[in-house]
């Protein structure tokens, strides 16, 4: 009898591991990241399910990086400014992998077996960029003329107001294969793109500037996309970091996990609100249905 029960203990401990298990695959990193399977939905419960996306991680471009503190940076490492520009690059786009594989399997085009210079190559091809209105902002109304262009006439002079609204580096598709393309070679159905990166000198209270009062900030110009080429999300993701961090892997690994976070809740929360979008106009259909 004690052998029997010896048994049962050890067959239930083994379908307890194997079930714990297989919720669990291994990314391109070497980490664990849910899989999307019918068990999850016990394991991992979720009303509004990230698990079942799969997530594309567009770094920016070269470029793309706008940076006042290169010199620092230069000073405190040595490298070139290609080789700083290309380890923020990198940097980012880990912080950005390791943020989002928490939620659902992500794949990276600067590292693991899925690295592909040629495929960010025709991805930058493909697009481009536009400075738009940070959703949620207003912008700046100022007098308009009849036309309502923006332009008005004061004292007989043309008079253009300046324009303070906050804005964002926004991509644009310019190859409407592009994303079905990305789908069908990476199964992917969300698209990261980080179109820009600033890194700037801020006015600081402090006069010391070894005091980490003295700060310097970080921004982040993104844009979520789906197949569909709709945008799940976009606009902009800030933080801070100390005026004497000078080394683009301590600044990744403290400052750059903070706004790929930001832009993980910007990606779940867009979902939800396209969730609630498309059930509001199912209501409405089926309402309308009932009263014909």
């Amino acid at each position: 009898m004690q052998q029997k029960g010896w048994h049962k203990i050890v067959v239930a401990g083994f379908f307890l591991v194997s079930f714990a298990g297989s919720a669990q695959q291994i990314n391109s990193r070497g980490g664990a990241v849910p899989k999307d399977t019918a068990m999850n939905t016990l394991i991992w419960p979720k009303k509004d399910t990230v698990l079942q996306h799969k997530v594309l991680i567009i770094p920016f471009e070269s470029k793309m990086l706008m940076s006042e503190i290169g010199k620092d940076v230069n000073a405190k490492t040595h490298q070139s400014y290609p080789a700083i520009t290309e380890e923020f690059r990198k940097e980012l786009d880990l912080a950005m992998f390791a943020a989002i594989r928490k939620s659902c399997a992500t794949v990276s085009l600067l590292d693991g077996k899925q690295r592909s210079d040629s495929t960010l190559t025709n991805i930058y091809a493909s697009t481009s960029y536009s400075y738009d209105i940070v959703p949620g902002t207003a912008p700046d109304g100022g007098a308009t003329d009849k036309n309502s262009n923006g332009r008005y006439i004061k004292n007989g002079q043309i008079q253009v107001p300046v324009d303070y609204s906050q804005r964002f580096m926004n991509v644009t598709l310019l190859n409407a294969n592009l994303l079905s393309d990305l789908s069908s070679k990476y199964h992917t159905d969300t698209y990261v793109f980080i179109n820009e990166m600033d890194i700037k000198n801020v006015d600081n209270n402090s006069t010391n500037i070894s005091d980490d009062a003295y700060r310097r900030e970080v921004v982040i110009h993104y844009s979520i996309l789906d197949n569909n080429g709709h945008y799940v999300n976009k606009g902009i993701a800030t933080t801070f970091f100390p005026y004497h961090e000078n080394d683009p892997k301590v600044i990744g690994e403290k400052y750059f996990t903070i706004v790929a976070k930001q832009i993980l809740n910007d990606y779940v929360q867009g979902l939800v609100n396209d969730k609630k979008k498309e059930e509001q106009k199912n209501q409405k259909a089926q309402s309308k249905g009932l009263f014909k």
